[in-house]
């Protein structure tokens, strides 16, 4: 599985199909879809994506995000039954990770159906789908990967209810301070505290 790549570009096409033609150090060049509104990139610029791998029967294809966050989500909205790579990739090139997650929360199928390719029926699953898996915090925020690593692994040690948000919050003021630190050593700090 390929999650991450860096190489220089040498192609750039916007367009219905977006995509990168990135060149590693490897001598080796992937193209990679990347959603429309990706940030501006120029040729022979050094880049490095977090990728997803995706494999069907007749093809192999490599999707780029500026985010591991974003990749992760990309790959949540492909756990939908009936959604694939170019719906997903469609969503995230309509609106950014945030503003999707916001349209869940609130259940706007008819803001989510203006995504190409989906409509109102996509949409609708969409939402009822992801809003289970999705977590959300008090304030209506998403909780980030690690922060929902941390949540479960609580649970798994069986931390519930005041107790377990508590050790969630910590964690979470944590992560802003260190957003690099590794969910084994967040995890470790949290039950010390």
């Amino acid at each position: 599985m390929i999650s991450y790549i860096s190489g220089v570009v040498q192609k750039i096409s916007f367009g219905k199909d977006s995509y990168i033609d990135l060149l590693t150090k490897m001598d080796i060049s992937y193209r990679i879809h990347i959603p429309q509104n990706f940030a501006p990139i120029e040729k022979d610029q050094q880049l490095s994506l977090y990728t997803h791998f995706h494999v069907r029967e007749d093809m192999q294809s490599l999707f780029g995000f500026e985010s591991e966050e974003e990749r992760d989500f990309f790959e949540e909205l492909l756990s939908v039954s009936g959604v694939g790579p170019k719906i997903a990739l469609a969503v995230l090139s309509t609106y950014k990770k945030d503003d999707v997650e916001k349209i869940i929360l609130e259940g706007d199928a008819k803001k989510l159906s203006k995504v190409s390719g989906l409509g109102s029926k996509g949409a609708q699953k969409i939402i009822l789908e992801l809003r289970g898996k999705v977590d959300f915090d008090k304030d209506g925020k998403v909780s980030s990967a690690k922060s929902r690593d941390l949540k479960n692994a609580l649970k798994v040690l069986g931390y519930a209810g005041e107790m377990l948000n508590d050790k969630v919050d910590l964690g979470e003021k944590i992560l802003g301070k260190d957003e690099g630190i590794e969910i084994e050593d967040l995890i470790k700090r949290v039950l010390s505290e």
